[in-house]
């Protein structure tokens, strides 16, 4: 969320071998940060339209950040729109979050998996490095949506001794899982600071789990 993604792409090259994703461009949105001062404004914004022709498909996503006159807090409305050929858009999924004081959210196109029947988006909220993930993932020949937020379940994995590790989003399998690297911790690259590597969380189940490992900046 508006910081550079340089690890994703190391990470991409490094198990290039491996055909777990495709990670085509990404358009992308954030709001400003969530307060009860005079500066915040409320926001209406979309991103640019993702396209593949050859697959016939188009999405993009739509943010609506807005503060209550009374309460003061944030309410922020997530819209993923979908169409095929030439035909209307409609919303695969729509999502209404409390945001609290500092907070931004975010929506972020994913893209499509290596056979091309998944397609992901990230509907994000945080504040500072600290961002939750909601993967929302479309299986194109069923017309299913998946969605569940990874909340603090590869931390809880990742940090047992109180380490913080950023979460990268990086794209989707053909089974429909979301793919995640978690490149050494910029604050402490100790090896106590957990398992470094590439995780999949299953939105179904909820279940994560690694699939390859960085341990100190080497991988094995």
């Amino acid at each position: 969320m508006k910081r550079a993604r340089a690890w994703a792409g190391f990470i991409l090259l490094l198990i290039a071998a491996c055909p777990l994703f495709a990670l085509p461009t990404r358009p992308s949105v954030d709001s400003d940060e969530c307060s009860s001062g005079p500066e915040f404004h409320d926001a209406s914004l979309r991103t640019v339209v993702f396209r593949d022709k050859a697959r016939g498909f188009r999405a993009y996503g739509e943010l609506r950040v807005r503060r209550g006159a009374k309460t003061g807090e944030c309410l922020a409305t997530y819209r993923l729109w979908t169409a095929r050929l030439a035909g209307a858009y409609s919303i695969a999924k729509s999502l209404d979050f409390q945001l609290e004081e500092d907070q931004i959210a975010a929506i972020e196109l994913i893209g499509f998996s290596s056979d091309g029947t998944k397609f992901a988006a990230d509907f994000e909220w945080g504040e500072g490095d600290s961002t939750i993930h909601h993967p929302v993932v479309i299986d194109r020949t069923s017309g299913e949506v998946a969605d569940l937020a990874l909340d603090d379940r590869l931390q809880k994995r990742l940090h047992p001794h109180g380490c913080d590790q950023a979460e990268d989003f990086i794209g989707v399998t053909n089974a429909g899982e979301a793919v995640f690297a978690i490149p050494p911790s910029i604050y402490d690259n100790s090896p106590e600071c957990g398992d470094k590597g590439v995780w999949r969380f299953n939105l179904k189940t909820g279940r994560v789990y690694r699939v390859a490992k960085i341990s100190g900046v080497k991988w094995r």
